[in-house]
């Protein structure tokens, strides 16, 4: 871990993500009380569950973009190795790495595809299990404050 002091943007920009992801957790927990057939019918909530999947998601990624360049200097070479790097950096355990690449893979299908291309029955698991994001904010907050950013 460097001891360098995450400058106010770097941490700004952290934080913001990191509230993203805990509003599109709020929105998306009331949604998963649908049953999949009300969630197969209501475009509407299919349409908010995918895009709050690629939100948080994508905010996940600009957190761990962050985090990797404060810690190497430069940024991870894709989406899913920036989840490898914070495992490698030691911020996230091996199992939240894994299960975070395996979202950002996700928000990709997510944001490329439409209509009937996109499978409603992954997308309606995805929803009934949010724990990786829930525990890749646990091991964020805990690298942050070991690293006194909140302290700032």
């Amino acid at each position: 871990m460097t001891d360098e002091p995450f400058s106010p943007d770097r941490l700004s920009r952290i934080l913001n993500a990191v509230e993203t992801i805990e509003v599109s957790l709020g929105i998306l927990a009331r949604k998963q009380s649908l049953s999949r057939e009300e969630y197969y019918t209501d475009t509407e909530s299919q349409d908010i569950v995918e895009r709050r999947f690629v939100k948080m998601t994508e905010a996940g990624i600009d957190i761990a973009e962050e985090l990797v360049k404060h810690e190497r200097g430069s940024p991870p070479e894709s989406n899913p190795k920036s989840m490898q790097a914070l495992e490698e950096l030691g911020i996230l355990s091996t199992s939240t790495a894994t299960e975070m690449a395996q979202g950002a893979r996700f928000r990709n299908v997510l944001a490329h595809t439409y209509g009937e291309i996109i499978e409603h029955d992954v997308v309606y698991n995805a929803l009934q299990d949010l724990e990786r994001y829930r525990q890749f904010l646990i091991e964020v907050r805990d690298y942050l404050e070991s690293a006194g950013a909140l302290d700032e």
